[in-house]
């Protein structure tokens, strides 16, 4: 029981962090994604990483309205952290052709 349940948690978001699936969004065959990512305000930033592995942590935008991060696919599972509570951001999937198969 106690290994089943520090399995679960090996796989969450940090409290607080948002669990985004985009595990439907994407084709199997992809092990990279490219993601746009556009904050409001510009000087906030977004933290993505795989869940259980918050080492793996990738951050935007850096004092610019949006920019892109390149990002392993293991499951199509991100957590987000946000730098600010009430800011604004948005997510688009660029396509990676050179990975599908």
């Amino acid at each position: 029981m106690v290994s089943w349940v520090l399995a679960l948690a090996a796989l969450a978001c940090n409290p607080g962090d948002r669990l985004i699936d985009l595990s439907g969004k994407l084709p199997r065959a992809i092990k990279t994604i490219d993601l746009l990512i556009s904050v409001e305000p510009f000087y906030t930033r977004l933290y993505v990483y795989q869940p259980g592995f918050p080492d793996s942590t990738q951050s935007c935008c850096h004092s610019q309205p949006s920019s892109v991060l390149k990002l392993p696919v293991i499951d199509g599972r991100f957590c987000i952290r946000q730098s600010q509570p009430q800011m604004k951001w948005k997510l688009q999937i660029i396509g990676r052709p050179d990975d599908a198969v």
